[in-house]
């Protein structure tokens, strides 16, 4: 058992426009995210059932099924192994949960989701 005070914690720079505070169980990952406007995420799945409680701005999903824009107290629920990206329209607060855990967010392995996909090829 823990408790995690978000108040307290030092967010995680994942990107120069996307931060988050992570929260980790045994079997799930909450995270507590900002990401300013234009901020992306590249097409990906992986193998976590998501969950994403928007309560500030307008975010952009591109799914198998569509776009779906999400405004404050809208609730997008994602099936483990569905492809998606993503796009915000609009500063962002949101509230993103995923089971089982998400280690790579803990690691940060993720991170070449969020940034620019060039600057990934400034160090060869």
């Amino acid at each position: 058992m823990a408790v995690y005070d978000l108040n307290k914690m030092r967010p995680d720079y994942v990107s120069g426009e996307y931060k988050r505070k992570v929260a980790a169980g045994e079997n799930l990952t909450l995270a507590r995210l900002e990401a300013k406007q234009g901020s992306v995420t590249r097409p990906h799945r992986h193998e976590h059932e998501e969950v994403i409680f928007l309560l500030k701005g307008s975010w952009r999903f591109h799914l198998p099924s569509g776009p779906v824009t999400l405004y404050p107290n809208h609730v997008l629920t994602i099936p483990k192994g569905i492809e998606h990206s993503s796009e915000v329209l609009e500063d962002v607060v949101a509230i993103d949960v995923c089971t089982p855990a998400r280690k790579d967010w803990i690691n940060g392995e993720d991170r070449a989701l969020h940034g620019d996909q060039d600057e990934a090829l400034w160090a060869v």
